[in-house]
């Protein structure tokens, strides 16, 4: 081979190697970067209230993933021979609330619509798990 062509794909793969480190460089920069802004943006805070059994409870989180259902492991434990062990999902995304059904058996619904896919809940709207009805609020104040 010439000396010139060797020359050239030798700065030809330099100048590849190189944008392939800038370009991981940049990808574990933005990971970073977005690590970061998940631990500085807060969740806002969730209120939620039920009735079971003629007994009420009021629960607020501020976390950003609530797993509600019968088992004692969940955030919001419900003793209802309706609710599934793990029954629904409220979490925090994009700066707003969603509810996710976990393959429950009796289903979840949201304002007595079922919920197929991943739905944002907002100030007011009333979930039931089986027929157990929660109602969600978003002020801070827990009666």
């Amino acid at each position: 081979m010439n000396a010139v062509v060797v020359l050239g794909l030798r700065i030809f793969f330099l100048i590849v190697l190189y944008g392939f480190v800038g370009w991981i460089s940049f990808i574990i920069f933005k990971d970073l970067q977005t690590l970061f802004d998940l631990k500085r943006s807060q969740v806002a805070p969730i209120v939620l209230s039920v009735i079971v059994n003629q007994e009420s409870l009021e629960k607020q989180y501020t976390k950003s993933e609530i797993i509600l259902g019968r088992d004692p492991d969940c955030d919001l434990t419900i003793a209802d021979e309706t609710v599934s062990l793990r029954h629904c999902k409220l979490y925090y995304h994009h700066k707003q609330w969603w509810v996710r059904d976990l393959e429950s058996t009796n289903g979840s619904f949201i304002n007595n619509t079922f919920i197929e896919s991943p739905v944002v809940v907002i100030d007011g709207d009333e979930l039931k798990l089986g027929k157990v009805p929660i109602t969600i609020r978003f002020d801070q104040q827990v009666r």
